[in-house]
């Protein structure tokens, strides 16, 4: 499929079929393409559970003001944001060369440690971003998908288990679609939401 087919018909998905499953073969096929998404100093702050049990997509849908559609999909999705992904720099930048290393190391710890607010906002930059990719490549692959912010933050974070260097960034939801599909929401026109050179600058024509 065309990237611009896959962008025109993504939509957020709200009906989905309870009965279809969504292997590991599958998941793996669709989180080897989301990894490649960018992020800050390649640090990945992004961490990803896939939770397909009933009882517990059960127990988020109640944490998720009763929205049907988290207990119906297939997957539940939650995108966690790693708030100390800095202190992976080490790991990652293992395999360059060594000058690079003593480079890179340092001054990733000097952006980010003891930032606790440059840390999140790295950590929710990075995590939408992943998953954009998520919902695309899951629509290239014939699945649906929803983002959902609607959740307590807390009840979600105890359901799967998040530490304290984790924040839930958003859901997804994920599976086959059911029914018929609301039509697309009217979108502003470019000249509004794009300017040239300046914001009070040109529209777009």
């Amino acid at each position: 499929m065309e990237f611009k087919d896959v962008m025109a018909q993504r939509q957020s998905v709200k009906n989905f079929d309870p009965n279809h499953e969504v292997t590991d073969d599958r998941l793996q096929q669709l989180f080897s393409v989301v990894e490649l998404s960018p992020s800050s100093f390649n640090l990945q702050h992004w961490r990803f559970i896939a939770v397909r049990d009933l009882d517990t997509k059960k127990k988020l849908r109640q944490a998720s003001w009763n929205q049907e559609q988290v207990e119906h999909a297939s997957v539940v999705i939650i995108v966690a944001g790693k708030l100390n992904a800095h202190e992976d720099a080490e790991r990652i930048f293992s395999d360059v060369p060594e000058k690079v290393r003593q480079t890179m190391v340092p001054m990733i710890h000097g952006f980010y440690a003891d930032k606790p607010t440059m840390q999140r906002d790295e950590a929710v930059r990075s995590a939408s971003i992943a998953s954009m990719s998520l919902m695309l490549a899951a629509q290239d692959m014939g699945y649906a998908t929803g983002p959902l912010i609607g959740f307590d933050p807390v009840k979600i974070s105890e359901l799967v288990a998040l530490d304290q260097h984790h924040i839930p960034v958003m859901m997804i939801v994920l599976g086959k679609a059911v029914g018929e599909t609301r039509p697309r929401a009217s979108r502003l026109p470019l000249s509004e939401i794009v300017k040239l050179e300046f914001l009070n600058g040109t529209g777009l024509a």
